[in-house]
């Protein structure tokens, strides 16, 4: 929670790496363009033309996650980790960053998106059938 803290400034440029081969991930990363409205993300996938999507991915690859953040720092924040830095970057979601101060919160975020993680596979068939 302290990186949290420390990493409020908003002239950050932060970049989402995410492997959009996934359903689920392709589309809350499409959530999260829209929901993006002062441009503070720079998105990176497979079919990106980032100067550094090559490495980006191969990073990714070798994560036991779906999605990484980056800063201009160089700073990682991986799989539910980065989910309050991605949410104080969007309109109204100060406000839903603020509820990680409550004890268990990061737990709990960890529990969800590990059980989305594994389950992803499932949820993309479905989805990709219906």
């Amino acid at each position: 929670m302290d990186t949290l803290a420390s990493h409020c400034s908003e002239s950050q440029s932060l970049t989402i790496v995410c492997d959009e081969r996934c359903t689920v991930v392709r589309r809350l990363a499409g959530l999260l363009h829209i929901w993006d409205k002062q441009g503070a993300f720079v998105f990176v996938d497979r079919a990106s033309k980032h100067p550094r999507a090559k490495q980006l991915m191969q990073d990714l690859d070798g994560s036991r996650w779906s999605l990484f953040l980056i800063d201009d720092n160089s700073e990682r924040w991986y799989g539910p980790e980065a989910i309050p830095m991605i949410l104080k970057n969007l309109p109204f979601g100060k406000l839903a960053a603020v509820f990680y101060i409550l004890p268990g919160t990061m737990w709990l975020t960890r529990q969800i998106y590990q059980l989305v993680s594994s389950t992803r596979q499932i949820i993309s068939r479905s989805s990709a059938t219906a």
